[in-house]
C-alpha cells in the first residue's frame, strides 16, 4: 500500500511522511507498522484540530495509492441528494463524491474493488453501491444479517488497501460525515493488522454471497494473553494493537469480542476514563438490560478514576434521559452533551452531531471502534475496532475529547434537570 504525498493540510502526517521525519533508531527496533488519527468536523464550527488530518483528505490519498485490492464496508453510503434526507442547505459540499470517484478510478485501472453494504439501511439508500456495482473492476453485495444470524446490521464503517492499509472510523460512506459531523478514526499501516480485519470482511462478504455461517460462541482470553502488533504513532510513541470485533458469535476464529476487553481497560483504570459516543443505552427496545459497560464505569468512580462522558444531544430522549442523569449523579462520573450549532445555510437532516466513538483510559490504553454503546452494537450487528496499549497511545483523542469537553458547545448534564431532544430530521 502507498500513500502519496497530499496537497491538503493533513500531508505531513501521512505514513509516506512520517518515515521522512522519524529518527532511524525509531523505526530500526520493532515496530512493524504505523497508526495515525483521522477526524471529520462540522464546517462553521470550532472542533477542528488542525494537526490531525481530515478524513476526505487522508481517504482519497489512500484509495489513490492502492495498487492491487481495496475493500470497503459500511453501514451505508449517501451522496448529497441521494435519498429523502440526504438534501442539505446552500453552500454545503459533497466531501463523498471525489472519493467516490476514487473508487471507480481504482476499479478502471485494474484494482479490485469490493463494496459491502448493510441489507436494511439499502432500503433508504440504495444508490450509491447500485451504481458502484456497475462500474468496471467493482463487485457489490448487501450484507443481510437479520437472515445470516438473526438480527443485527452491518454497522462497521472501514476499508482496506492492498495488503497492509486500512481505515476503521465512525465515519460512515455520507456525505455528511465528512463535514457536517464530528467523527474520530485511524489510519493504519500494518499487515498483520490488515490480515485480521481483512479476514472479518472476507467473512461478511461470503456471508452476503449466501454462504451458510455456524458461529461458535469464542471463549473470552484477557488483553495479557491476546498476541498484539507494534505500531508507531505519528508522535513517535512505540504502542502495541489489536483487531476487535463484535458480535460474539459472528467472529472468526482468533478475533476477540471487544466488549470484555473494553471493561477490561475500564476495569484497569486508576486515573481517568474519556468516552465519546453518539448514544450509550442501558436497555434495548426490548427493554433487555444491558449495564456491562455503565458497572464498569461506576466501579472506575468508586476506585477515585476521573470518569467523562461526551454524548450527542440527540441522547437528550426520554428512552436515555433517566438512567444517564442516575449515572452522572454518581460521585466522580460527570456527563456533558455536545450541542452543535445549526450551519448557516439551514438544517441538515442527521448531522451536526457527536458521532466518534472511542474509549481511553490513563493516557495509556484506549479502544477505537465503529459501536455505540448499546446491547445490539455487541451482541447483534458487526462491528469492528482495534485495541491500542501503551504510554501515549491516546494522545490526540484525548487532545480531540479535550476540545469538545471544554469547548463553546458543551452542556453538563444536570440529573435533576429537564430537557428537550433537538430535531433530528
Amino acid at each position: 500500500m502507498e500513500f502519496r504525498r497530499s496537497a491538503g493540510r493533513s500531508s505531513g502526517l501521512l505514513f509516506a511522511l512520517v518515515l521522512t521525519i522519524l529518527p532511524p533508531a525509531a523505526y530500526a527496533q520493532a515496530v512493524t507498522g504505523f497508526i495515525t488519527f483521522v477526524e471529520s468536523w462540522p464546517e462553521e464550527t470550532a472542533l477542528d484540530l488542525p494537526d490531525i488530518p481530515d478524513a476526505p483528505i487522508v481517504w482519497r490519498d489512500a484509495l489513490a495509492g492502492a495498487s492491487r485490492t481495496i475493500d470497503i464496508a459500511s453501514f451505508y453510503f449517501s451522496r448529497l441528494g441521494d435519498g429523502e434526507d440526504a438534501y442539505g442547505p446552500a453552500g454545503v459540499t459533497d466531501r463523498l463524491a471525489p472519493i467516490l470517484d476514487e473508487v471507480v478510478r481504482a476499479g478502471g485501472r485494474g484494482v479490485t474493488v469490493r463494496v459491502l453494504a448493510d441489507a436494511k439501511f439499502n432500503r433508504t439508500y440504495p444508490a450509491v453501491p447500485a451504481w458502484l456495482g456497475e462500474q468496471a473492476g467493482i463487485k457489490t453485495r448487501i450484507l443481510d444479517l437479520e437472515e445470516a444470524w438473526g438480527g443485527g446490521v452491518l454497522h462497521a464503517k472501514y476499508f482496506l488497501v492492498d495488503d497492509d492499509g486500512f481505515f476503521i472510523g465512525s465515519q460512515n460512506w455520507d456525505w455528511r460525515a465528512l463535514g457536517q459531523i464530528h467523527e474520530l478514526g485511524v489510519l493504519v499501516k500494518e499487515e498483520g493488522l490488515a490480515r485480521d480485519l481483512r479476514r472479518i470482511y472476507d467473512l461478511d462478504w461470503a456471508i452476503a454471497g449466501g454462504e451458510p455461517w455456524t458461529g461458535v460462541e469464542p471463549a473470552d482470553i484477557p488483553l495479557a494473553d491476546l498476541p498484539r502488533r507494534p505500531l508507531m504513532t505519528a508522535q513517535g510513541a512505540e504502542i502495541e494493537a489489536l483487531v476487535t470485533a463484535s458480535p460474539r458469535l459472528g467472529l472468526p476464529e482468533g478475533i476477540p469480542w471487544d466488549l470484555p476487553l473494553m471493561i477490561e481497560l475500564i476495569d484497569s483504570a486508576r486515573d481517568s476514563v474519556h468516552v465519546q459516543l453518539l448514544s450509550f443505552g442501558e436497555t434495548d427496545r426490548e427493554k433487555r438490560l444491558f449495564d456491562d459497560l455503565d458497572r464498569a464505569l461506576r466501579r472506575a468512580a468508586v476506585r477515585g478514576a476521573e470518569v467523562r462522558m461526551i454524548l450527542a444531544n440527540w441522547s437528550k430522549s426520554k428512552h436515555n434521559l433517566p438512567w444517564l442523569q442516575a449515572l452522572a449523579a454518581i460521585p466522580g462520573i460527570e456527563i456533558r452533551f455536545t450541542n452543535i450549532p445549526e450551519h448557516s445555510g439551514g438544517f441538515i437532516p442527521f448531522a451536526r452531531v457527536e458521532h466518534a466513538k472511542y474509549l481511553t483510559v490513563d493516557g495509556r490504553a484506549m479502544w477505537i471502534g465503529t459501536s455505540n454503546w448499546s446491547r445490539d452494537y455487541f451482541h447483534a450487528s458487526r462491528n469492528v475496532g482495534l485495541v491500542l496499549l501503551g504510554e501515549g497511545a491516546p494522545h490526540d483523542p484525548d487532545r480531540f475529547f479535550n476540545l469538545s469537553w471544554h469547548g463553546p458547545y458543551a452542556e453538563t448534564v444536570d440529573p435533576c434537570g429537564d430537557y428537550t431532544p433537538p430535531r433530528r430530521q
